[in-house]
């Protein structure tokens, strides 16, 4: 059975904008699941003189040898989370040389370096491409195409880049956050303008450093970048009152609800809090977020893991993944209010999104068409509109039209 329904233009609350704007001309292996193709594309696409980045890979469907790697041009292959990166000695080198820092570009091969310095080496990848205002429109205009008016830019590089928004007139409506060492490098008058501070507890699935209570199917049970004592010190000397904090795992997701809980009962004041991901929260600890006021910032498209993931996640994280059902019915969760949706540009775009929210993997992770809207699109449709066919029994979503 098919039906029409329009809904309002999307506000993704998880973007970053910056980054796909800095990405655009890279290689894009996101639509490649042989690896036989992807190493033909790099080859292909991929200049032998330059260092190369490339985005997209989901090592779910492969990986790269390290033989593999040395015959590449220089390149620095992106996990498609955004949390691993795998590159070769040519890549190294030309790094080294263009930073005069061979300190860390060495380090980057650790995973635990990499996920407790994962902001400064992320910077640091899109200072290679570089972010122009050509980039920023061509990037705007690829959202309206996707049916997303506007955004919450999750990784704010520089101010630099803040002016270049605002010089095409493209901040008022994007809602920048940044990380420590980007926001104590603003001005007064560009902190000001900044939502709040992105903090990061853990890591991601793709490279199994997401941090789990249970240990991954092949070993290992993820990567804290925090320390109890060194986060709660840490949010208690934030100079912004509003923050956003990455926990995929449910071992993160408790680390924050409990120092939360205890700087309170200290006489402290917390900080308006939204959790990114929040992927694997238990209900004992979301009643506990329920009742400390943080708001949720999750995916529906990352329901889409407890299919992909499946040779590194046992059977209970799978079903456990996104339990929107259990937020909204049990706890009491409002999308919209303290439950709001984005896609962390995995991928971008409302017909991706409203399949995996409207027919998931587990029922346990279906939302309604209504609760999709309260929590993924603009309040008012003075703006613009999408036209969709859903299409129930294919379990599809057609866009007809994008009308702004």
């Amino acid at each position: 059975m098919q039906r029409k329904e329009t809904i309002p233009l999307l506000h993704d609350h998880h973007a970053h904008f910056s980054g796909r704007a800095a990405y655009l001309d890279c290689v894009d292996l996101s639509s490649i699941q042989d690896k036989d193709e992807a190493i033909l594309t790099i080859m292909d696409h991929c200049s032998r003189e330059e260092m190369n980045l490339v985005q997209g890979w989901n090592d779910s469907f492969y990986s790269f040898s390290d033989s593999e790697l040395e015959e590449m041009p220089p390149v620095f292959i992106w996990n498609v989370s955004g949390h691993g990166l795998v590159f070769n000695e040519k890549a190294e080198r030309k790094a080294i040389d263009k930073f005069n820092d061979p300190y860390m570009i060495k380090k980057m091969k650790d995973p635990d370096w990499f996920e407790r310095n994962l902001l400064k080496v992320s910077k640091l990848m899109m200072e290679i491409e570089g972010i122009t205002e050509d980039k920023i429109l061509k990037t705007n205009d690829f959202l309206l195409e996707k049916g997303i008016y506007s955004t919450d830019d999750m990784l704010l590089p520089s101010e630099e880049t803040l002016e270049k928004f605002k010089k095409l007139k493209l901040a008022d409506k994007t809602t920048f956050w940044a990380d420590l060492d980007t926001f104590d490098g603003l001005s007064e008058r560009a902190k000001k303008e900044i939502e709040g501070i992105k903090l990061f507890v853990d890591g991601a699935l793709g490279p199994r450093t997401a941090a789990l209570n249970e240990e991954y199917l092949d070993s290992g049970n993820g990567v804290m970048v925090y320390g109890k004592e060194e986060f709660k010190d840490t949010l208690l000397s934030l100079e912004k009152d509003k923050i956003a904090v990455h926990a995929i795992g449910d071992r993160g997701i408790e680390m924050i609800i409990d120092t939360l809980s205890k700087i309170k009962r200290n006489g402290s004041k917390i900080p308006k809090t939204r959790i990114e991901h929040a992927q694997f929260i238990d209900e004992k600890t979301a009643l506990k977020a329920k009742r400390l006021g943080i708001t949720l910032s999750m995916q529906p498209n990352f329901s889409l893991d407890s299919k992909h993931y499946s040779d590194r996640l046992s059977e209970k994280y799978l079903k456990k993944n996104n339990p929107f059902r259990m937020l909204i019915d049990e706890v009491g969760f409002a999308p919209g209010e303290d439950l709001v949706f984005g896609s962390d540009g995995l991928p971008y775009g409302v017909k991706e999104a409203l399949e995996t929210s409207l027919f998931p993997v587990y029922e346990t992770q279906k939302l309604t068409l209504e609760e999709f809207i309260d929590g993924y699109c603009r309040d008012k449709n003075e703006i613009g509109n999408i036209d969709l066919v859903i299409d129930e029994e294919k379990r599809e979503v057609f866009v007809e039209e994008i009308e702004m």
